[in-house]
């Protein structure tokens, strides 16, 4: 029998799973309201801080839509259980292989330089202003890993939506956990959130200009960029 060591997670991490599990079971439909913030961090023994992340993260996935000033409510995930399905599957056998990592980020280079090549044909000013906001973030929390990563897998997810491709969407949310780990690795290399943030910034130029070819040069170098700061932290891991 073949056991795997008990990994040690984050306070947040164990909100996300329960109420995408709480969704996935139907306990909470499509529309339903989630309880508040103040309500659903007393349930899990969590500090506000951590809550607001754990929906960060969900809000990423496209489990639940946070509305301003009137509430968190759940989004039609149709498809998701089958997805989420793989997902599990994926992630069971990722702590198996070392270079899966590897293998998600050039699946994922392939995914995202075909997603914003779409999106650079469809810009429209709020994507532009929502993207901005996403970079705006980054810059503010370059020193704070959770709020940074957390900013940057929403930049991609909104060119993921600009893409207007529903099943692109799907593998996107799909794979979101697994690159969120890849990412905590990542801003761990000294120069790669810097050289991120610089990457996402050239991305949204290029958007902003609608030129699919510079969008697809400055996404692919992006995710280049961040295939050898996996690899280089990796590396550093092994040691």
């Amino acid at each position: 029998m073949f056991l795997k060591p008990i990994r040690r997670v984050r306070l947040y991490e164990n909100a996300v799973e329960q109420i995408q599990t709480l969704i996935l079971g139907n306990e909470y439909k499509p529309g339903d309201r989630l309880p508040s913030e103040r309500t659903l961090a007393e349930h899990f023994h969590i500090s506000r801080h951590s809550l607001r992340e754990a929906l960060r993260i969900l809000d990423v996935m496209g489990l639940i839509e946070i509305k301003v000033g009137d509430g968190i409510y759940v989004k039609q995930v149709d498809f998701l259980p089958y997805i989420e399905s793989l997902n599990l599957s994926i992630r069971s056998r990722l702590p198996l292989e070392r270079d899966s990592f590897v293998k998600l980020w050039r699946a994922r280079r392939i995914l995202e330089t075909g997603m914003v090549d779409l999106a650079a044909r469809q810009v429209n000013e709020s994507f532009l202003k929502s993207l901005w906001w996403c970079i705006g973030q980054m810059q503010k929390n370059i020193e704070n890993q959770d709020a940074f990563v957390s900013a940057g897998i929403r930049f991609h997810r909104l060119i993921a939506e600009m893409a207007q491709n529903e099943i692109l969407i799907l593998i996107w949310d799909m794979l979101a956990n697994l690159i969120r780990k890849s990412q905590s690795k990542i801003y761990g290399i000294p120069w790669s959130p810097k050289k991120a943030l610089s990457a996402h910034k050239k991305i949204f130029l290029a958007l902003q200009a609608k030129d699919p070819r510079k969008a697809v040069e400055a996404m692919k170098q992006h995710m280049l960029d961040e295939e050898k700061a996996l690899v280089a932290a990796l590396e550093r891991g092994k040691g």
